[in-house]
């Protein structure tokens, strides 16, 4: 696996449908431009998801979404990182999950391995 930028709280992320996803808990321990660091253990807030609405209400909304594949080599606390573009993230609220989108934008400055 080759070193990848780290996803941080300032990195925008949105469901597949539009809604805003926003990480928590709070901020850890390591911060990269004064932002804190997404891990494969925080869980994302999703709201304004646009699928209840394209199905008349027929399917729920998505909810939450998390990130699954970081780092290998950098840990805080045990738990490895969110990277883009090798971590994946999937939103959940409906049967079957969909992607969690983060746009190119972020830090350009922090790689981990």
């Amino acid at each position: 696996m080759s070193p990848s930028y780290v996803i941080t709280f300032a990195n925008a992320a949105f469901c597949s449908h539009g809604g805003k996803a926003t990480p928590y808990p709070p901020m850890g321990k390591i911060l990269v431009e004064g932002m804190g660091v997404v891990t494969l253990s925080h869980q994302y807030a999703i709201v304004g998801c646009g699928f209840p609405a394209a199905t008349s209400g027929a399917q729920p909304a998505c909810v939450t979404g998390t990130f699954f594949n970081g780092t290998t080599r950098v840990l805080t606390n045990g738990v490895p990182l969110a990277v883009l573009p090798l971590s994946v993230g999937t939103s959940k609220g409906l049967p079957n999950p969909t992607p969690l989108i983060l746009p190119p934008a972020g830090q350009h400055r922090v790689l981990a391995q």
